[in-house]
């Protein structure tokens, strides 16, 4: 109060006074003046805070906005032109400057920069999933496709390894990559739906497949599907095609389904892109043969319904340009007439003369609208066969044989079909059949060293049982001799009455040129000289069953070298006729006390039938005595 009361009175000494005490201690000296200035706030006067207020300061005038930013652009492209300081005081780098890593074996000057690194692409994604499915790591690959990039995933890297899967025969797993592609958001193309049928088309016996023929038929409704969403918004898309149901016609037809095989044909459209051409055609002939079991007419239905086909075949052919019948619907055609009746043969040799030239009853073909080939005709053989026409097989086979290169001619021929035309031979029986037998087997020794054909073509031991099976039928001795020859390499006159020689004569030949006798073979030329009702024949059977040796004989398998039932029951099976003809044999040519045998050869031939007998005892086959062995072929009298 009292200092209020002084500041009031003498107002100029206290402002002197404070002056004088701000110089000491070093305060400016507008303070002062700001006091005595009539509009200062007077802060210094009172114990209460006034705010100081500075006075008010001068605005420049401001450039436009334009004109700062090209200043401002100047002053950077003269900073960004400007080369880079350099301090003349920069250290050394030391040791303790370099980042330190986890692992003392990383070096980051061999890593590319991020920005150079190329991304995955589908093509090579595709590479890498077959090369672990080809090295049997399909489970790997299967991780390695749901693990990579969605860039480098599309709907044919996924076909490519379900396409693999299905070859490895994981048939569930080919289904569950299908579900979970779409689960992705990878659509299915018509070529995805016809990888997996062609795939299940593969599976040989359906019932243990159940669950895999469901899966077919889900495949079946979401393929109409996906035809008619692509008909809706495109219909000259190029997606749009009929060929993957061939490959679910063979899936139908193997596992039995013969009814549903035609509700998928008759489902089709009868004109236009989705009508059915020769692929659906193909699958269709050879789908109801395999079918022919789920029916009760059998061979006769499907001969009946693929004469109905080739009718309708011939008119939507006629309709649509693009469709032509090829080689191979015309022998699954064939293949389907052949169990039918008079009619359907008929058609089908119409067939054969149409499409490949051979001439019904005629010793010379002409051309036919397709070079004849190999599968054809075996399928051709196969039906003169069946159709009971077995001279026309052999008619057909000399066609063949004079026809040029360039349209079918011998060099087609392989022992397949040589084979079938001596079936068919054997089932003529017509005079002269061994004779013939062994001419067509010589044909085929000349053509292996003269022809292109060569090693299709060799006799094997099935061809030698068949023109030994001939020369049986026809009382043939001497053919048989021949046959005998042509496949051992022995010499059949030294076992001759009055030529036998201590030493055989043996012709070594190449590789699988000399085959040895087996059990069927020999047993079919025991009953050969059995049915020729000559002793002499008898006793050069018998020298040559013991020159090669019984045992021998019986363990031979020829060209088989797999172990299976099949071979262990034919084994068995030939093995007992084998020892039965040997020891009628023996009992022929020892009869009324062995007169008409050598002392020392009689008791040759009386320790095989020791064995032979021996043998039947042990596979359980009872021994007939001599009497009782004597069969229909075998006479009641003999020459010597």
């Amino acid at each position: 109060m009292l200092r209020n009361a002084v500041r009031e009175q003498h107002p100029k000494s206290f402002v002197k006074a404070f002056s004088t005490w701000l110089e000491a201690n070093h305060v400016s000296q507008s303070i002062p003046e700001a006091l005595q200035n009539p509009s200062s706030s007077r802060r210094f006067a009172s114990t209460s805070r006034a705010v100081l207020k500075s006075p008010p300061k001068l605005i420049e005038p401001a450039l436009p906005r334009f004109l700062r930013r090209q200043l401002l652009q100047k002053e950077a492209d003269k900073a960004r032109s400007a080369p880079p300081k350099t301090s003349l005081k920069q250290k050394p780098a030391s040791s303790e400057a370099r980042p330190v890593f986890r692992s003392r074996h990383y070096d980051p000057s061999s890593e590319t920069p991020k920005s150079e690194a190329r991304l995955l692409e589908p093509h090579v994604l595709s590479a890498r999933l077959k090369k672990l499915c080809d090295e049997s790591k399909v489970d790997d690959a299967v991780y390695m496709l749901k693990n990579a990039p969605l860039d480098a995933q599309n709907t044919p890297v996924w076909n490519t390894l379900i396409w693999e899967t299905l070859k490895a025969q994981r048939y569930q797993l080919a289904y569950q990559l299908y579900v979970d592609m779409k689960r992705r958001g990878f659509s299915p193309t018509t070529r995805t739906f016809q990888t997996l049928f062609n795939g299940l088309s593969k599976i040989e016996h359906w019932p243990t497949h159940p669950k895999q023929l469901k899966n077919a038929r889900s495949l079946y409704e979401a393929f109409e599907r996906h035809i008619e969403s692509l008909k809706r918004h495109d219909p000259d898309h190029p997606d749009l095609s009929i060929d993957p149901l061939a490959g679910y016609i063979r899936i139908l037809g193997s596992a039995g389904c013969y009814q549903e095989i035609f509700d998928v044909y008759y489902s089709m459209d009868q004109e236009g892109k989705l009508a059915p051409n020769q692929y659906i055609f193909t699958a269709m002939f050879k789908a109801i043969v395999a079918a022919k079991g789920d029916t009760t007419e059998g061979s006769v239905k499907v001969a009946a319904d693929t004469r109905l086909l080739w009718s309708q075949m011939i008119k939507i052919s006629n309709k649509t340009k693009a469709f032509t019948p090829d080689s191979h619907l015309v022998t699954s055609a064939l293949a389907a007439l052949a169990g039918g009746n008079k009619a359907d043969h008929e058609l089908a040799f119409g067939i054969i003369n149409q499409y490949y030239g051979l001439e019904v009853d005629k010793p010379v073909s002409r051309s036919g609208m397709f070079p004849l080939q190999a599968e054809p005709l075996d399928v051709i053989f196969r039906l003169c066969t069946q159709s009971q026409n077995y001279a026309q097989a052999r008619q057909f086979l000399q066609q063949v044989k004079r026809r040029p290169g360039d349209i079918g001619g011998p060099s087609i021929l392989d022992r397949a079909h040589m084979e079938e035309v001596l079936r068919a031979e054997l089932a003529l029986g017509e005079p002269g059949l061994g004779y013939h037998a062994v001419d067509t087997l010589e044909w085929m020794l000349r053509q292996e060293i003269i022809g292109s054909n060569g090693p299709k073509i060799r006799p094997a031991l099935s061809t030698y049982n068949l023109v030994m099976q001939a020369c049986w039928r026809s009382g043939d001795w001497p053919s048989a001799m021949r046959t005998f020859d042509l496949m051992t390499g022995y010499h059949a006159h030294d076992f001759m009455d009055g030529s036998v020689a201590e030493s055989p004569r043996f012709d070594k030949r190449g590789p699988g040129r000399n085959l040895p006798a087996t059990a069927e073979f020999t047993s079919l030329m025991l009953k050969t000289a059995l049915v020729t009702k000559n002793r002499a024949n008898i006793r050069q059977a018998l020298r040559i069953v013991n020159h090669i040796g019984f045992v021998t004989i019986l363990g031979s398998q020829g060209q088989e070298r797999q172990t299976t039932t099949k071979t262990i029951k034919d084994k068995a099976f030939y093995g007992s006729k084998f020892a039965t003809a040997l020891t009628e044999a023996v009992n022929t040519a020892l009869e009324e006390g062995g007169k008409f045998a050598r002392p020392e050869e009689a008791k040759t031939w009386q320790a095989l039938s020791k064995e032979a007998k021996a043998h039947l005892t042990e596979i359980g086959v009872p021994v007939k005595s001599g009497r009782q062995q004597k069969s229909s072929n075998t006479p009641s009298k003999r020459s010597d």
